[in-house]
C-alpha cells in the first residue's frame, strides 16, 4: 500500500502572512519544469490529473456554509491554504514503486516541504484538514497480463459506477461522489507522463555529478529505461477517497491527527471488492471450470450446485445486462450473491475465448493475491529521486 494524492486544507492564517505566501507562489509558478531548472514546482491552481507531478499552492478567502434553506454558498472567511501534491512523487520523484505507506508522516512530509518552499512558517500538518486521499495497491503483472486484464473489464457491467466510468485500452476510471476507484498500467503512464520530465531532471543531475561528460547520455537513458521496465510490469489499482465520504464518515473533514492507516486501507479494501465483486479475502477465487463447478457442490450440493454453474456459465459468456434479462431480478441477484459467497468470479474465466492460456485465469486485484507488491522493488537510492538529488540538480 502506498499514498498518493493528498489534500489538505490549513487552519486560519494570518493575512499579513497570506500576502507573503501569495508572492511566493507567483514566483515559483513563474518556473518551467519541462526545462529542468526545478524539480519541484508550485502553482496555483488545481491539478490536471492524479499523474500531475506538481505541488498545488492555493490561497483562499471563501469557504463554503450551508446557508438556512440548506443550501451550500459561498462566503467570505479568515484565508488558508488549500494543498495538493502526489506524496508519492514528492518524496520519490516517481511513483513506480515504494512510496510512504504512512499517512500521517506522508502528511507532515508534504506540509513540511510546501513550508520550506514558501520560507513561511505554518502550522503543524496535525492540525490541518484532510480533504483528498489516494491509496494504491500495486501489482506485479506483465504488460501482456495487464492487457488481457482491461480486455476482460470491458465485458463486465458496473451498474453502480457505469454513469462516469471511462474504459480505455490499459486503464478503467470509476468515477463516484465519495470515491473513485481507478486501476492502470503503469508503464503506460509513465511512459506518457513522467519520462520527459525525468530525462531532463536527470540530464541536469549527470552534468552537475559528473560534468560534460559524453557518457551522461547513456546514464539517463540506462536509469530511464530500468525505470520504465519496472513500470512496465504494474498493475496500479487506486482508491481516490473524496471529501464527502470523510464527512460521511467523521461527521466533517477530519485532521490529519485523526486519520489513520487502518481506516483508509479498509476503504480501499471494500471499494475494490464492491467493485470487482471478487467475493470474500479468505477465499481464494477460482475460474477455472474444473474448480469452479467442484467449488459450488462442495458448497451448495450437487442439485443447487449444478444450477449456479449453469449461471455461471452464462456470465462468463454473455455480458451482465443480457444475463439479467433472461433471469428474473430476484433469481439474477441471489444467484450471483451466492457465487460471490463462494468465491467464484466470472471474471477471466478459462472458458473464455482465450480458454486454458489465460495469464490473469489465477488473478485477483486485492492483497490476497500473490502478485501484491508489499514491498519495495528496488531499495536502491539511484532509482530514486530524492530529495537531496534535487537539491543538487537545482
Amino acid at each position: 500500500m502506498a499514498y498518493d494524492t493528498i489534500k489538505l486544507k490549513s487552519p486560519s492564517i494570518d493575512r499579513t502572512v497570506m500576502k507573503r505566501i501569495e508572492q511566493q507562489c507567483i514566483l515559483r509558478s513563474g518556473c518551467d519544469l519541462a526545462t529542468g531548472e526545478v524539480l519541484y514546482e508550485l502553482f496555483t491552481g488545481d491539478l490536471l490529473g492524479s499523474w500531475d507531478s506538481r505541488i498545488s499552492v492555493i490561497p483562499k478567502y471563501q469557504d463554503w456554509v450551508v446557508d438556512k434553506n440548506g443550501r451550500p454558498r459561498l462566503h467570505a472567511c479568515e484565508p488558508y491554504l488549500l494543498i495538493e501534491a502526489s506524496a508519492h512523487k514528492v518524496m520519490l520523484g516517481h511513483n513506480v514503486y515504494g512510496g510512504p505507506t504512512d499517512f500521517k508522516e506522508a502528511a507532515r512530509y508534504l506540509v513540511a516541504l510546501v513550508e520550506k518552499l514558501l520560507d513561511t512558517e505554518l502550522m503543524s500538518a496535525d492540525f490541518w484538514t484532510v480533504h483528498r486521499v489516494d491509496v494504491a495497491h500495486v501489482f506485479r503483472l506483465r504488460k501482456a497480463a495487464c492487457k488481457e486484464f482491461f480486455d476482460s473489464i470491458q465485458l463486465r457491467n458496473f451498474p453502480r459506477r457505469q454513469k462516469k466510468a471511462a474504459k480505455y485500452d490499459m486503464a478503467v476510471y470509476f468515477a463516484g461522489k465519495t470515491t473513485t476507484v481507478k486501476f492502470y498500467h503503469k508503464g503506460s503512464e509513465f511512459r506518457q507522463h513522467d519520462y520527459s520530465r525525468l530525462r531532463s531532471f536527470f540530464r541536469i543531475l549527470f552534468d552537475h555529478m559528473f560534468g560534460t561528460d559524453p557518457k551522461n547520455f547513456e546514464r539517463v537513458e540506462r536509469k530511464l529505461n530500468a525505470l520504465q521496465r519496472l513500470a512496465d510490469d504494474r498493475l496500479r489499482v487506486e482508491v481516490e477517497i473524496h471529501s464527502d465520504k470523510l464527512q460521511y464518515d467523521f461527521g466533517k473533514n477530519p485532521t490529519v491527527a485523526e486519520l489513520d492507516d487502518a481506516y483508509l486501507e479498509r476503504i480501499h479494501d471494500n471499494e475494490v471488492e464492491r467493485l470487482l465483486r471478487e467475493g470474500k479475502h479468505s477465499m481464494e477465487t477460482v475460474r477455472n471450470t474444473t474448480a469452479v463447478i467442484t467449488r459450488l457442490q462442495n458448497t451448495y450440493g450437487d442439485t443447487r450446485g449444478g444450477q449456479l454453474y449453469g449461471f455461471w456459465s452464462a456470465m462468463c459468456t454473455l455480458n451482465e445486462n443480457v444475463v439479467r434479462d433472461k433471469y428474473s431480478r430476484a433469481t439474477f441477484f441471489r444467484n450471483r450473491k451466492l457465487l460471490e459467497e463462494a468465491g467464484v468470479s466470472w471474471r477471466s474465466s478459462n472458458i473464455h475465448v482465450t480458454a486454458n492460456d489465460s495469464l490473469i485465469h489465477d488473478f485477483t486485484p486485492q492483497r490476497v493475491d500473490r502478485r501484491f507488491c508489499n514491498s519495495p522493488a528496488r531499495n536502491r537510492p539511484e532509482y530514486h529521486v530524492s530529495r537531496d538529488l534535487m537539491r543538487l540538480a537545482a
